[in-house]
C-alpha cells in the first residue's frame, strides 16, 4: 500500500506513481517510493543495497587504481543517508495519520544504513584499507 507523505492519506490504486491529486509517491529521504513496509523487509532490502554499492565503489577504484581510502567516502554518505531517514521517520511519527505507517520503513532504512556504513568502515580500519 502506498502513502502520499504531502494529503497523508493512503492510495490503494497509485496512476503513474501518484496519488489521486497528483502529487509523486516518493521521498527523497528514503530514496525511493513511498510504500508501505516492515522494519524487517526494509532492513534486508537497504542492507543489502549498501553493500552493494560498496563493493562495486571499490572494485571500480581498484580498477582505476584510485586510492582505496577513497571508499571511506561512500561509507560516510551512507552513514549520513541513515541519520536523514531516521530523522525522517521521527518526524513521520510525531506528524501521525497514515504516514505513520510508514515510520518502520524508514527506521529499518536508517538502522541499515548506519550499521552497514559503520561496519564497514570498522572492517576497513580494522584491515587497514582505509587510512
Amino acid at each position: 500500500m502506498y502513502i502520499c507523505t504531502r494529503c497523508n492519506q493512503l492510495v490503494p490504486g497509485p496512476v503513474k506513481g501518484k496519488c489521486p491529486r497528483g502529487h509523486l509517491l516518493t521521498d527523497p529521504h528514503l530514496l525511493s517510493g513511498t510504500r508501505e513496509q516492515s522494519f524487517g523487509e526494509a532492513f534486508f532490502k537497504t542492507l543489502g543495497a549498501c553493500i552493494v554499492i560498496f563493493l562495486a565503489t571499490a572494485a571500480v577504484l581498484a580498477l582505476l587504481k584510485k586510492p582505496s581510502s577513497s571508499a571511506g567516502y561512500i561509507l560516510v554518505a551512507m552513514i549520513a543517508i541513515g541519520i536523514l531517514a531516521l530523522f525522517r521517520g521521527l518526524k513521520w511519527k510525531r506528524q501521525g495519520g497514515a504516514v505513520a505507517r510508514l515510520v518502520p520503513r524508514a527506521t529499518g532504512m536508517a538502522v541499515a544504513c548506519i550499521l552497514a556504513g559503520g561496519g564497514l568502515f570498522a572492517l576497513g580500519m580494522a584491515l587497514n584499507l582505509i587510512r
